[in-house]
């Protein structure tokens, strides 16, 4: 029978969680700049790892904004809904158990504290992207509504309003000089019709339509190559330098790498090989789990693993929490509540 999945869908959604994994093991290592060599890697794959999050919300908008069912207000809180927040709320209250810990001692009150503020804050960092998600998920049907009657022109109408308000003008207000860049610092009151990820969401509903767009794949590998190098290029420039805006070739760099990645992956449909196609189904139903429990392991392998030596940290991470979602999800109703 064939797959109904679509599976550049799930290459994106595995690539992006393991870029995500790849950040999060070298954290503790990039927050320690030292300028050696082995900052300088953590520092390069840092900069890599950056388009993950940008194409985890591209390949949410291009599924669920090509839902029928996403109009309907039912379906979102009773299944949608139920299958995001769930999961991340036990998740939540795990994590608070260990960074609830004062000198290596549990505190109930500390823990008590963390879990209230759940919906206030993140547990750990790196589920910030929940916040945002869930955002997206509860205007999804007026978003849906929007581009089933939008025509080519307004959603590329609607794009350009989201990269001029969000990605141009706050990388021109971060990366010159005061100066310069308070002049081009948007009020907060005018972001009002945009979101920090509303433009990805409608991107890749808007790259899944899009036919029409000319594909050349060894042109897009050179331009994304070229864009690579000059993103993790910039980031070495100190930030006292009078070259520090330069920097900002690396907040306009990511949303063009990440749409010419999404086509790259789009344009190997119906071209990736079996054995491929059937490790990434395995590997995709997995990716929720994996970035819902990644941080807590992290923290746990970070006790017995220097964070010199993060490319352990990472594949024991990888490995170990996709064993872990692996085992849980043919655990009956233990897999609604954490995977």
């Amino acid at each position: 029978m064939k797959s109904k999945r679509v599976i550049y869908i799930d290459v994106i959604r595995v690539v992006a969680m393991i870029l995500v994994v790849l950040a999060h093991a070298c954290s503790v290592r990039i927050a320690t700049p030292d300028h050696s060599f082995s900052w300088s890697v953590t520092n390069v794959l840092v900069g890599i790892t950056e388009v993950a999050v940008p194409m985890f919300f591209m390949i949410s908008g291009a599924t669920i904004l090509n839902s029928k069912k996403t109009t309907n207000v039912g379906y979102l809180f009773k299944h949608r809904l139920k299958r995001v927040i769930v999961p991340f709320i036990v998740w939540s209250i795990i994590s608070a158990y260990p960074v609830s810990k004062i000198d290596g001692v549990f505190n109930i009150h500390q823990f008590l504290v963390t879990v209230s503020l759940i919906f206030h804050q993140p547990v750990l960092m790196a589920y910030w992207f929940i916040y945002s998600l869930f955002g997206l998920y509860l205007i999804s049907p007026f978003i849906k509504l929007l581009v089933d009657h939008m025509n080519k022109s307004l959603l590329n109408y609607l794009l350009l309003l989201w990269m001029i308000g969000d990605i141009i003008l706050p990388a021109i207000g971060q990366f010159t000089p005061p100066a310069i860049g308070n002049a081009f610092s948007l009020y907060s009151m005018a972001k009002i019709i945009l979101s920090s990820y509303l433009g990805y969401f409608v991107m890749g509903y808007l790259l899944t339509h899009d036919t029409k767009l000319k594909f050349n794949l060894p042109k897009y590998t050179g331009i994304i190559a070229l864009l690579f190098v000059i993103k993790v290029a910039v980031r070495f420039i100190p930030a006292q330098s009078p070259w520090a805006f330069l920097n900002i070739a690396s907040s306009l760099s990511t949303p063009v790498i990440a749409v010419m990645l999404f086509m790259c992956f789009k344009s190997f449909e119906g071209k990736y090989s079996n054995w491929f196609t059937k490790s990434i189904e395995f590997v995709a139903p997995l990716t929720y789990g994996i970035y819902l429990s990644h941080g807590l392991i992290i923290n746990f392998v970070g006790k017995f693993i220097s964070p010199n030596n993060y490319p352990v940290i990472f594949l024991a991470t990888l490995l170990f929490s996709m064993i872990m979602i692996y085992i849980i999800r043919k655990i009956p109703v233990i897999k609604n509540l954490l995977a």
